[in-house]
């Protein structure tokens, strides 16, 4: 068992250290472009945020950045990998890749290794904290009230301003109908209600498998040895 724990947090220290690594990398990148301001996108908070949960073995910091992430990443996913193969890209998440150096196209991958990492980090945990959802929920609203004070509506972070033309193909352009500062409260409930509820219910879900099959294995091996 001992053995066991080392090797896994020896994988988990490892692991924070390469997504450091690869947060550092994009910080280099940004700050040699003058476009410093783009770290405040929600992806890279979600990876600061995981870097730091595998150093320290934060699980609540690990869900909380899976949470971040779980549907808008794997629709990046799919995206990348549709447009990469076919052409076309549906959600046009992921398209702007294509307009990247080969730097800034690395350091664009962790929309691509980010989320099976924490996936399987996760289910070694099998635990989802209570605390992961309003934290997400409100990193987010400190992120975007970051943004709005911050940053103008030609950087646009976070889409803190308007939802482009480019992802209307998705709907949520109609965002962009509601006055004032409502438009913020239209973007955090759709985030809330498209993007971190499913993930907290999946997460949950994957959890309580996860237990199972984890008291099933031990129940398993304690049968053996009898």
């Amino acid at each position: 068992m001992s053995a066991r724990w080392n090797a896994t947090a020896r994988v988990h220290y490892v692991s924070g250290l390469l997504l450091a690594a690869h947060f550092l990398f994009i910080c280099v990148l940004k700050v040699q472009a003058g476009t410093i301001w783009q770290l405040l996108w929600f992806c890279h908070m979600s990876l600061a945020f995981a870097a730091v949960g595998f150093l320290t073995r934060s699980k609540l910091l690990k869900a909380t950045a899976l949470t971040n992430i779980l549907v808008v990443h794997s629709l990046w996913i799919v995206d990348f990998v549709s447009g990469y193969t076919t052409g076309i890209f549906p959600f046009a998440f992921s398209s702007y890749v294509t307009d990247l150096n080969i730097w800034n196209w690395v350091a664009s991958l962790h929309h691509l290794f980010l989320l099976p990492l924490l996936l399987w980090s996760f289910c070694k945990d099998r635990e989802y904290p209570r605390e992961a959802w309003l934290t997400s929920a409100t990193t987010l609203v400190v992120v975007m009230l970051a943004c709005r004070s911050l940053l103008s509506p030609e950087q646009n972070v976070n889409y803190a301003y308007y939802i482009p033309d480019s992802l209307q193909i998705s709907g949520l352009a109609a965002l962009n109908q509601l006055p004032g500062d409502f438009y913020l409260l239209g973007v955090h409930a759709t985030a809330n209600l498209v993007g971190f509820l499913p993930a907290v219910v999946a997460l949950s879900a994957i959890a309580r498998i996860a237990r199972r099959f984890g008291d099933a294995a031990k129940l398993s091996a304690t049968t053996d040895v009898s």
